[in-house]
């Protein structure tokens, strides 16, 4: 038995199965990468919302402040360089990988700490984006074929991570306690810690016949085209990996999105393999068609037709996709002498792009800005297209992987099981056939999902509604894919977990707004503005003909009043689209946050219209902002004339800032 063996032997009874799997350094190359992707995705979409509501909204901490410190989490990426002097290349890749595995499973574990799940997640973002240049590095030193394997490892990380979000109905399991989270998550961390103990442990045995990375580094001249990994990061968090906001756009139920958006992953990552085995002597003809193709795609915006929408955004994916993998071949180029440290600021430089394009996009709806997100996105994809062109001219070395490597996205088939199963499974809820007068509404503000705290918690948010058992609920701030909120389709999560239909009024943009969920037929309804339109949040209302049976309908009105409390004049606007839209229709509810106190001008108007106030006599006065201390009543149910409220209460509950209000309407 040779020495090699003998060792590969002695390791294996340390741990067993070690040296099975350090015989196949691509299977261990394409895991840990994967592996490691989706952990970074996941604490990113804890990190994102816990700035924004927790330090933000709960501490009070200004957009400067939370921004800034956002940005010294991201500017831990430039530090790749020096730990990787101080410790080791290798080293550095085990602490940066397993301390993300090892963060992320605490996370899993204690949950309910919202300050506490926050210092984990910045931790474990800043080990994220501090990991990729050492293992860039790491595979590097292996040869141009593990530059393929760690493209495709990436793109099968984003797989993973979209199966997992999808598999939870697009609500992180980052924020789910339960014993089949922490199961999943213990599982995948072990897997990890068992990669990287093989490569630690075999680092002897397997070491044999590879290059000095002094020796062969990337070239100076394709080194900064790797900062286009940050706003690839960015198109993937926000478009392409986002099941929600495709639902959305083309009114498919989620299932039906998720496999969807899985499939197009899956076809990129074909795409990627066939260029990796058959990439043409000549690459940038492929850089300019696709950067262009993406570009002009992201231009579009929001294109809310079925199926056109669901082809751009399969073939926007592919395009992505093959972009990423051209950065990837040029960085594999070889060059003697040449070194990394450019590979590392161009890391730091691609995730401190990441975190501007993600804070631009979102800040538009916090202040007045000259731009409207949309822009972002072909800027985003302009970025990563330029760094493809870049990387791609004057190639002319190939990768030529092996045939073996079709085992990556034969092995991704299998992840179009989860989507399957949801379709398959997948109950839309049904109305039910009502008596008629008397019903019970109520309107609640959701908060985005999160408590006072600072918690994503839909669960809490249900039990509320539940608790009341209405029939009819208003509801505010309903996001459906924004990353900042967690990138949930709260929405759908509520319809189903409550089983009642719902529709949706869109405001600030399609993926946000009001809601009107109903546990009898909803006939038909509409989506109105609300002036001003120059406003950073855009508001309208929601309205929705309600069959309660027995010949009784109902017309429901759901709005959201301009937020900005000495902005009284803009909100008198609104109440006056309203009440023209009204114009005293009889059996009509109104029901809303209307961000105003009984008495100003914008409620009164209300009132000398002919609006009823559900809350009003009622003594004491039931607040219903903020929730933690109520001291104020911004939350209304209006009745016409013709209809009567009783049983009018706010229900006490911390998950949301805004308390509810329920009342029964009768004739």
């Amino acid at each position: 038995m040779n020495d090699k063996a003998e060792t590969a032997r002695k390791t294996n009874r340390v741990l067993p199965g070690i040296g099975w799997l350090a015989d196949r350094p691509l299977l261990m190359e394409l895991s840990l990468l994967a592996l490691t992707v989706l952990f970074g995705l996941q604490v990113l979409r804890v990190l994102v919302p816990g700035v924004v509501w927790l330090l933000g909204d709960r501490m009070g901490l200004g957009a400067i402040e939370a921004g800034g410190l956002a940005a010294i989490i991201f500017l831990t990426a430039f530090l790749a360089g020096p730990l990787r002097r101080l410790l080791g290349n290798r080293l550095v890749v085990v602490v940066t990988a397993g301390g993300l595995g090892l963060l992320r499973l605490v996370m899993q574990i204690c949950p309910g700490a919202p300050l506490v799940h926050l210092i984990l997640a910045m931790v474990a973002t800043a080990l994220f984006v501090l990991f990729l240049p050492p293992y860039l590095r790491n595979l590097r030193s292996r040869g141009r074929r593990s530059m393929g394997h760690l493209a495709l490892a990436l793109l099968v990380g984003l797989m993973l991570d979209t199966a997992i979000h999808g598999a939870f109905n697009t609500y992180d399991i980052s924020w789910q306690a339960g014993l089949l989270p922490l199961l999943l998550t213990l599982f995948l961390v072990l897997v990890q810690w068992i990669i990287l103990a093989g490569m630690t442990l075999t680092r002897n045995v397997y070491a044999a016949g590879t290059p000095d990375t002094t020796a062969y580094g990337v070239p100076r001249g394709k080194s900064f085209t790797w900062l286009a990994i940050g706003p690839f990061l960015f198109l993937q968090l926000v478009i392409f990996q986002n099941i929600a906001r495709l639902a959305v756009l083309t009114g498919w139920p989620l299932p039906w999105a998720f496999g969807w958006t899985l499939l197009g992953q899956l076809v990129g990552l074909i795409a990627a393999v066939w260029v990796l085995r058959w990439r043409p002597r000549i690459s940038w003809p492929l850089a300019l068609i696709c950067g262009l193709g993406l570009v002009i795609i992201l231009a579009l915006s929001y294109v809310q037709v079925e199926v056109p929408a669901a082809v751009l955004f399969m073939v926007g994916q592919v395009l992505l996709s093959l972009l990423i993998v051209l950065v990837f071949i040029a960085i594999g180029e070889s060059a003697p002498k040449a070194g990394f440290t450019s590979i590392n600021v161009a890391n730091g430089l691609g995730m401190i792009l990441l975190l501007l394009f993600l804070l631009g996009y979102y800040a538009v709806y916090d202040m007045s800005l000259p731009y409207t997100n949309t822009i972002i996105e072909p800027i985003a994809a302009f970025v990563v297209a330029a760094c493809a062109l870049g990387a791609s001219t004057g190639l002319r070395q190939r990768i030529r992987l092996p045939r073996r490597i079709w085992l990556a996205p034969a092995l991704a088939l299998l992840l179009l099981i989860l989507p399957l199963i949801g379709v398959i499974t997948w109950r839309a809820p049904t109305a039910v056939s009502g008596e008629g007068f008397p019903v019970r509404v109520m309107t609640y503000n959701l908060h985005n999902g999160f408590n006072t705290e600072g918690r994503l918690d839909m669960e809490a948010l249900a039990q509320v509604i539940e608790e009341s058992d209405p029939d009819i609920v208003a509801l505010q701030e309903v996001s459906r894919g924004w990353v900042v909120s967690g990138r949930l389709d709260m929405l759908t999560w509520l319809s189903q977990r409550l089983d009642m239909p719902y529709v949706f009024g869109p405001t600030a943009d399609p993926f946000w707004g009001n809601a009107i969920l109903s546990r009898y037929p909803i006939v038909e309804y509409t989506q109105h503005d609300l002036p001003r339109r120059d406003l950073s949040i855009l508001r309208g209302f929601t309205v929705a003909l309600i069959d309660l049976g027995n010949g009784d309908r109902l017309q429901v009105i759901a709005t959201h009043y301009h937020h900005i409390g000495e902005d009284t004049s803009i909100r008198q606007v609104q109440s006056y689209a309203v009440i023209a839209f009204w114009e005293g229709a009889e059996r009509t509810v109104l029901m809303g946050d209307l961000n105003a106190e009984p008495g100003d001008a914008e409620m009164d108007m209300l009132e000398f219209a002919g609006l009823v106030d559900a809350m009003a006599g009622i003594e004491p006065t039931e607040y219903t902002f903020p929730s933690f201390d109520p001291d104020r009543r911004i939350d209304y149910i209006w009745v016409s004339p013709d209809l009567t409220a009783s049983d009018a209460h706010v229900p006490v509950s911390l998950a949301s800032d805004h308390l509810p209000v329920v009342a029964e309407i009768d004739r």
